[in-house]
């Protein structure tokens, strides 16, 4: 097995690479062929769910867990160490409604298998998949991926991955968008990443910044790119019904919502999302709900940067404008044929793009629904505190008031005065659910105290 960090050739079954002593990764022939069975401890199993706190032996005497880093939907992350090298890790669990589902075992699995396959320095690394003592076996090494057969059914199944010290690049937009040099250079290490996976029939099926980790590099420096969550990715033949629309709203590409077959070039459309939302601040058609995203995915018209945003003319070189329209095309035959032509394209554009960001952009717009970085935004400054509680009517005369900066959502081009007006409509129309509840049904003009309470 090849060393992602010096490319040393090691012996399959090596832990260490004996070259620079980096970790390695695990190889298929040491992973199982079949999903995981259903836990045979189920109330040991809601132990997983929410945040999930669990003792330090839970892992057994090979690992130490040590706190949560984070749950979702479907399953815990945690932060452990491993006893005799004394390294960190991160284990990832499934929560009990998953492991009760055989489809989600399989993706489970599988997302094992296809980061063991991936060997780019810029993929997470998988250094085991294993499940609680006392419970069903993995294969060893050299038994061909062969899973002895034990009746009474398994235990708690956990990945245990390369831990990632860096922040997610969602965290990073929030506070601004980025030069269009820095976007290129990260996105271009994307790229590398997607450019191995679809050559090895892997497509990921939900880029998007929560799943792009920045981190410090000894050998690479800053903004050192780990691609991570391949638990909706797709590895030669899909896991999930045809039915099943996985991703992201604002990312996920027109033939994943028309229901056609999905390739590499999938991935290219959000990586064209990306450019648009890092560079520019907003998406290339934005939209106010869900709906009117996933419509505008299929049938909006593309157009370039400068014709969306006219002050952008001639700031940006003219096939970088090119490329980013391709690879938000409708039909994945007019977009790049691959993952590495986009990368090379964009390392030649980076010598001819800005250093500093488009300071007249806003804030990034991630789409309808979106939820927030899994990081919190920092907290405001005195002086937009002191402005918040200050009872001072606003200024009549836009010409004597300082240009509010711009915010999600804003326009180049659009007034400070039409900002104010817009800010203050909305302060009064915070109303709790329950009183427009009522309105709804009694009317807006009736008292709310003459009329009986809702039951």
């Amino acid at each position: 097995m090849d060393c992602s960090s010096c490319y040393y050739p090691n012996e399959d079954d090596a832990r260490f690479c004996i070259r620079c002593a980096a970790a390695l990764g695990v190889s298929l022939q040491q992973l199982p062929v079949q999903p995981p069975p259903v836990p045979a401890d189920l109330d040991k199993a809601k132990l997983l769910d929410g945040a999930g706190g669990v003792s330090s032996s839970f892992l057994g005497e090979r690992y130490r867990v040590l706190r949560c880093l984070g749950s979702g939907g479907f399953g815990s992350v945690y932060e452990a160490e491993e006893v005799d090298t004394g390294l960190r890790v991160a284990v990832k669990l499934l929560h009990h409604s998953a492991l009760l589902d055989p489809r989600m075992r399989e993706r489970f699995l599988q997302e094992a298998r296809m980061i063991a396959e991936l060997h780019s320095p810029h993929v997470v690394r998988l250094y085991d998949f294993s499940v609680t003592e006392g419970t069903a076996e993995t294969a060893a090494p050299g038994t061909g991926g062969v899973v002895p057969e034990k009746p009474s059914g398994g235990g708690l199944p956990y990945l245990v991955m390369e831990l990632i010290e860096g922040k997610n690049l969602a965290a990073l937009l929030m506070r601004g968008v980025l030069a269009p040099r820095r976007c290129l250079h990260i996105m271009a290490q994307v790229c590398a990443a997607l450019g191995e996976a679809h050559a090895l029939g892997i497509v990921h099926r939900d880029i998007k910044p929560d799943n792009i980790l920045l981190l410090t590099s000894k050998t690479a420096g800053d903004d050192f790119v780990k691609v991570v969550d391949f638990g909706v990715a797709r590895l030669r033949g899909p896991a999930t019904r045809p039915s099943d629309v996985l991703g992201t709203p604002a990312f996920i590409s027109p033939e994943t919502l028309a229901n056609e077959p999905v390739d590499g070039r999938s991935d290219l459309y959000a990586v064209g999302m990306l450019l648009w939302q890092m560079m520019l601040g907003d998406l290339p058609f934005p939209a106010t709900n869900q709906a009117v995203m996933m419509n505008s995915h299929l049938a909006a018209p593309r157009r370039t940067p400068s014709e969306v945003l006219p002050g952008l003319r001639g700031r940006l070189p003219a096939g970088l404008e090119s490329l980013m329209v391709r690879l938000i095309a409708r039909r994945p035959a007019d977009r790049p044929a691959s993952a590495y032509e986009v990368r090379a394209a964009l390392l030649s554009f980076m010598p001819r793009v800005p250093e500093e960001p488009f300071s007249d952009m806003a804030l990034p717009n991630f789409g309808p629904c979106w939820d927030g970085p899994l990081d919190p935004l920092p907290p405001p400054s005195h002086a937009a505190t002191a402005r918040q509680a200050s009872p001072e009517p606003a200024v009549a005369d836009p010409a004597a008031s300082p240009a509010p900066a711009p915010g999600r959502g804003a326009r180049p081009g659009k007034s400070p005065a039409r900002d104010d007006r817009d800010r203050s409509a909305a302060a009064p129309a915070r109303v709790p659910l329950h009183k427009r509840l009522r309105r709804l049904f009694h009317g807006s003009s009736a008292n709310a105290n003459d009329r009986p309470p809702l039951r």
